[in-house]
């Protein structure tokens, strides 16, 4: 019973939040080409975790990437993968010399894509 009252609350504040409007689709689907034509991965999942700070403060989440991400947690649908990309950005970020595979920098912009998905952007 508790559980259910919780998931409606969840729903009913979900869809309460703001959605994008044509200019802001337009204007973040040219952000993500960008970010997906960069040659440098590196840059390009720090830009992708950027895009979704931007997305989730649009979205009226407040705080850091992380406490948003903390708030908005059942309304993705890769939670996981979003936090793994994220923390593999914080990687990159600060610590030198850190790696990183192609395959580890493809996965995260994936997640990063499925994130935008789940906040309403279809790119």
């Amino acid at each position: 019973m508790i559980f259910d009252l919780f998931m409606l609350s969840f729903v009913i504040i979900s869809r309460s939040r703001k959605t994008f409007n044509e200019a802001d689709k337009i204007k973040y689907s040219r952000i993500w080409d960008g970010i997906v034509k960069m040659g440098d991965r590196r840059h390009a999942v720090m830009e992708a975790d950027k895009l979704l700070y931007e997305l989730m403060d649009k979205k009226g989440y407040k705080g850091t990437l992380g406490e948003k991400l903390k708030k908005a947690g059942p309304g993705f649908g890769n939670l996981n993968e979003v936090w793994s990309a994220h923390k593999l950005r914080n990687r990159l970020a600060h610590e030198m010399g850190a790696g990183l595979s192609e395959r580890e920098a493809e996965n995260a912009l994936l997640s990063f894509k499925r994130a935008y998905r789940d906040l309403g952007l279809k790119l």
